[in-house]
């Protein structure tokens, strides 16, 4: 399985996009995602990622709903961008719940684990990037 850089960036580019639109009201959560994954842990990043208002796990819109639904946003695109670099390998859904994701993984060797802890870790700072550029590019685009 290999991971390439700029493949990671469209991903994340795709998925952040759509909340362009409400980038002010999702972008201070962007940040502090990898700090979290490296002090507590990839599950419990999982079960924080799942907005308990939106049932099924699924990406919390980031154009609607409330704003507890709308902070979870940069958070579930970590979670779905992780799922769609190597849920099939390993068997990982975006949409699995906390304990399906737990049981999951604790069955992953200890590579397997780093792997997908570093790839998180990752993806968070490709996501802090580039919530931080779109915001700048709304920002001076404003400002002319």
């Amino acid at each position: 399985m290999s991971v390439i850089h700029y493949d990671l960036d469209a991903k994340v580019f795709e998925q952040l996009n759509v909340g362009n639109d409400t980038i002010s009201q999702w972008k201070g959560r962007a940040s502090g995602m990898a700090d979290y994954v490296a002090t507590w842990g990839i599950e419990r990043f999982w079960a924080m990622s799942r907005s308990p208002v939106l049932l099924g796990g699924g990406l919390p819109d980031a154009n609607q709903g409330n704003d507890e639904q709308r902070r979870y946003f940069a958070w579930g695109v970590a979670r779905v961008v992780l799922c769609q670099i190597v849920g099939n390998d390993l068997q990982i859904k975006a949409d699995m719940d906390t304990a399906t994701f737990q049981n999951r993984f604790r069955q992953l060797c200890f590579n397997q684990q780093v792997l997908l802890t570093d790839l998180l870790i990752e993806i968070s700072d490709t996501i802090q990037f580039w919530a931080m550029r779109m915001s700048d590019a709304i920002d001076n685009a404003i400002n002319v």
